[in-house]
């Protein structure tokens, strides 16, 4: 048996490399304190305490050395779940052998360190791995298809449908059908049998179980949604397909009858029958998400119309689409109603359009990666050495340039990462798991996305063929500094990359908010503000234009100020899935609206009269545009006048 060997002390890893290789690791430094080997912070800690801290941890390292379970051998892969083996010590295995040590040599157990265990649960809560789903224990056999209740189930839920979630359409006088729109988290309702959800973020689909189809019917379709959220729904929820009706984008169908029974809850037709029809819109806001045209039929043949948003993104190809082009202004149809995405009523909210935010951050990437200058001068020409990087005692592989995490909720802001990729061809995309079920992957894939199923990998570092790798993550890991840099140490991300890019996409930042802490919200925050109508009419004039540089050059966020300038950056980028300001106010004035029906910001009066402050605006500029109204001065009349699509 050889020498017992040494336990390593913090000052043994300086003599690994050549002098000039080296970092300079001080622990008095106030700016930034973290352990060089586990990444914890030690701010708070005293001198000593932080030498006591780093030498626990060395002599962890030492002991799982000593077993040669430490790293993993040149020329192994090195897998997402084997490095989860080498960088997650198992604190339990390694006190045992310490008090083994201890009592050999003195016949005594030495007491258990609690803080070594919270430092392990801190460190596996930002491990990837190999992903398995979690699974709730079941105090009850579930229900298969073969064994569905014969009576409703009872419904724990007390509040009713709001108002606003319910629609109501004539069918003859003094008689009214009834639907509802993203309302699940009530409960039954009497008249309605035909729930309509625009897609997959819980604030529309919340309320929703496996059970709540079977509180509420025994056999019908009663889920009416676009077939992508009816996989998820599926996926998610374990939702019986046969309570589920899907409808496809660009397509109408007619959804009840108003004299005849309709089978299987629908189907496809052209027909103007009286009876309730729905034609769908891709909303562009989320995978599957789409917005509800409604057209009643009633029993004289008089039409009307209802559009509701949901959560929707405009475009200028959405506008124009065939099914909104007949109540383009000047036209003769009339929206009675239109339940609209307020979420951003602010004219400050005037950011990019998506697709240009795209190209900027594929342009960013590709100019980095091509342009050694500009690399340099935004990130500079040396890695800082970290003591991390002495641990593995073999030479050093080649680095890949960037990590990139792109900041998600549960399903939303692929359309940027996919960008990336495609202007770099084909760079693999990992889905992070961590903060999951375990299931994000899966429901990435039940978006049958043909090019996204291509290039999702399930190796974190990706391969040799691109030098840039995309993670898809948690909106909170791209949220604080502190966060991204424990990702990335924690899963050793450090041997395989230079530099670390967060980006974190949300309109709301485009006012320059610079806030360390992010919302882990699954959606956008909703805001509203006074208007004036100068504001109104500078914004409908204005073309928000947004390049890399934009991007390259803003601001440091106060959180990224303690993070290694040259290895760790964050940078929030303006791209909403919702409508701007800008863009709310042309939908409202180039369609012809009856009334325009908030669905965002309806909490309070306050909110509330401002809104329809900004509404009754956006009406009476629809009425000076049509040359129905015109006491504004005759520069104001002219500027609404010459505004057409074509400044969209």
């Amino acid at each position: 048996m050889g020498p017992k060997k040494k336990q390593k002390s913090i000052l043994d890893f300086s003599f690994l490399r050549p002098l000039s290789d080296q970092g300079v690791v001080d622990l008095t430094d106030q700016s930034d304190i973290l352990c060089p080997v586990c990444s914890i912070a030690m701010d708070q800690m005293d001198y000593n305490s932080r030498i006591r801290h780093v030498e626990d941890c060395l002599s962890m390292l030492t002991i799982k050395e000593e077993s040669q379970e430490l790293f993993v051998g040149a020329g192994t892969s090195d897998t997402v779940e084997t490095r989860v083996e080498t960088n997650v010590v198992k604190v339990e295995n390694i006190e045992n052998k310490l008090e083994s040590k201890l009592e050999s040599s003195t016949g005594r157990k030495r007491k258990r360190k609690p803080e070594l265990a919270a430092v392990q649960k801190e460190v596996v809560k930002y491990i990837n791995s190999k992903g398995e789903k979690k699974v709730r224990v079941k105090s009850q056999p579930e229900t298969t298809e073969d064994d569905q209740p014969t009576e409703l189930l009872p419904s724990s839920r007390k509040t009713p449908i709001p108002p606003l979630k319910i629609l109501t359409f004539r069918v003859t006088e003094g008689t009214e059908y009834e639907v509802s729109v993203d309302a699940f988290c009530y409960k039954p309702h009497e008249l309605i049998s035909q729930y309509f959800l625009s897609h997959f973020h819980s604030d529309h689909y919340g309320g929703i179980t496996k059970r709540w189809c079977s509180e509420r019917t025994l056999d019908s379709k009663i889920i009416y949604c676009s077939p992508i959220t009816s996989r998820l729904l599926t996926l998610r929820f374990k939702v019986n397909p046969a309570f589920i009706y899907e409808i496809a984008a660009d397509t109408r169908h007619l959804v009840h009858s108003y004299t005849d029974d309709i089978p299987q809850g629908g189907c496809l037709s052209a027909s103007n029958t009286p009876g309730l029809y729905v034609t769908a819109i891709d909303a562009n806001h989320c995978p599957g998400a789409i917005i509800f045209l409604f057209e009643s039929v009633a029993l004289d043949g008089l039409s009307t119309y209802i559009l509701h948003c949901g959560d929707f993104r405009i475009s200028k190809a959405m506008i124009n689409h065939p099914a909104l082009q007949p109540f383009h202004q000047g036209k003769l149809k009339i929206l009675e109603k239109v339940y609209l995405d307020t979420t951003y009523m602010s004219p400050k909210y005037n950011f990019p359009k998506q697709e240009l935010v795209c190209e900027a951050v594929a342009d960013m990437f590709e100019k980095l990666l091509t342009q050694d200058e500009l690399f340099n001068k935004w990130f500079g020409t040396s890695i800082q050495s970290r003591i991390t990087d002495f641990l593995s005692f073999s030479k050093s592989e080649k680095k890949k340039k960037f990590l990139v995490l792109v900041g998600t909720y549960l399903i939303g802001k692929e359309r940027l990462a996919m960008a990336i990729l495609k202007r770099l061809g084909r760079c693999p995309i990992f889905v992070s798991n961590i903060n999951s079920r375990g299931d994000k992957t899966d429901i990435i894939r039940a978006f049958d996305d043909p090019y996204l199923n291509d290039v999702i990998s399930s190796e974190d570092i990706g391969d040799d063929a691109c030098d840039i790798m995309v993670h898809l993550v948690p909106m909170k890991i791209v949220g604080t500094a502190q966060e991204m840099t424990n990702y990335f140490n924690h899963n050793q991300y450090f041997r395989h990359f230079e530099r670390c890019v967060g980006l974190r996409p949300t309109g709301w930042s485009f006012d320059g908010a610079t806030n360390e802490q992010i919302v882990d919200a699954e959606d956008e925050l909703p805001m509203v503000e006074d208007v004036s109508m100068l504001s109104t009419i500078n914004v409908l004039r204005s073309h928000p234009e947004y390049s890399y540089m934009d991007i390259l050059r803003q601001n440091r966020p106060k959180a990224d100020r303690k993070m290694d300038r040259n290895t760790f950056k964050i940078y929030l980028l303006p791209y909403s899935e919702h409508l701007s300001f800008r863009e709310l106010s042309f939908f409202v004035i180039f369609l012809n609206i009856g009334e325009v029906v908030p669905t965002v910001n309806t909490e309070n009066a306050w909110s509330n009269n401002q809104m329809r402050e900004i509404i009754n605006m956006w009406e009476y500029f629809r009425l000076v545009k049509s040359k129905r109204e015109s006491s504004l001065p005759e520069g104001l009349n002219n500027v609404i006048h010459e505004l057409s699509l074509d400044d969209f």
